[in-house]
């Protein structure tokens, strides 16, 4: 992306939309392969302070009604690029596992482990052991019952370009809440198995990914549908 479309970008967004207490996203638009696919930041207020999961390049005035952001939280090996942003005003970074050393230029506070994390009680987090492309954390926020992930599953909407609806469909990505062909090649399934039960296990609704819709209800089953496969 550009320096200007950068800037214009940050001059565009709108306003940090609320879904719960305490639960924030921004969208911004964000093309990958050809696919208008958006990128979803989100946005925790913590007892400790503000938590950026997947941050975005916007504006740190359009956050200032939630606070100081303590943390930016860079959740697999490719939602990082506008982490740098966020420690230049003053977050401390966390990355997924493998990301500190693809990173070397960004100075982490810390890598996200099962057990290890500065969040508090408020926020469970664990690191999927089944899909070494990404290596994505999974967070769940407790007291709204939220499930925040990153590429885990897609939720592309009907009103997305036809090229977007068209592509995601032969990757086995839409419609509806959906993990791609690249997780049903690629992932360890056994692992696979392993991880998915263990989020089943958790106290959850609400489903918030990096790409399309959020699902505001039913969001456990929606993401247990999007691993009938295994």
């Amino acid at each position: 992306m550009g320096d200007e479309e950068t800037k214009l970008q940050k001059l565009s967004t709108p306003a940090p939309r609320q879904l719960a207490p305490g639960v924030h996203i921004v969208d911004v638009p964000g093309r990958f392969a050809g696919m208008q696919l958006g990128m979803r930041m989100t946005a925790l207020q913590l007892e400790g302070g503000l938590l950026l999961h997947s941050p975005v390049a916007v504006e740190p005035a359009l956050l200032a009604s939630l606070g100081q952001p303590r943390w930016a939280v860079a959740p697999n090996l490719f939602h990082h690029l506008s982490v740098g942003q966020w420690v230049d005003e003053g977050a401390e970074a966390w990355c997924a596992p493998g990301l500190a050393d693809k990173r070397a230029d960004l100075e982490f506070a810390g890598t996200l482990s099962g057990g290890s994390h500065p969040f508090g009680d408020e926020i469970v987090c664990m690191p999927l052991s089944c899909f070494p492309l990404t290596n994505e954390v999974v967070l769940l926020h407790r007291p709204t019952r939220t499930l925040v992930v990153t590429d885990l599953v897609f939720n592309i909407p009907g009103s997305a370009p036809l090229f977007t609806r068209f592509a995601m469909r032969c990757l086995c990505g839409y419609p509806g809440c959906s993990a791609t062909i690249v997780e049903r090649m690629l992932m360890r399934r056994a692992a696979a198995r392993r991880d998915v039960a263990t989020i089943a296990e958790w106290d959850f609704d609400r489903l918030v990914m990096s790409h399309g819709e959020v699902i505001e209800s039913g969001g456990k089953q929606a993401l247990l549908n999007a691993f009938r496969w295994l």
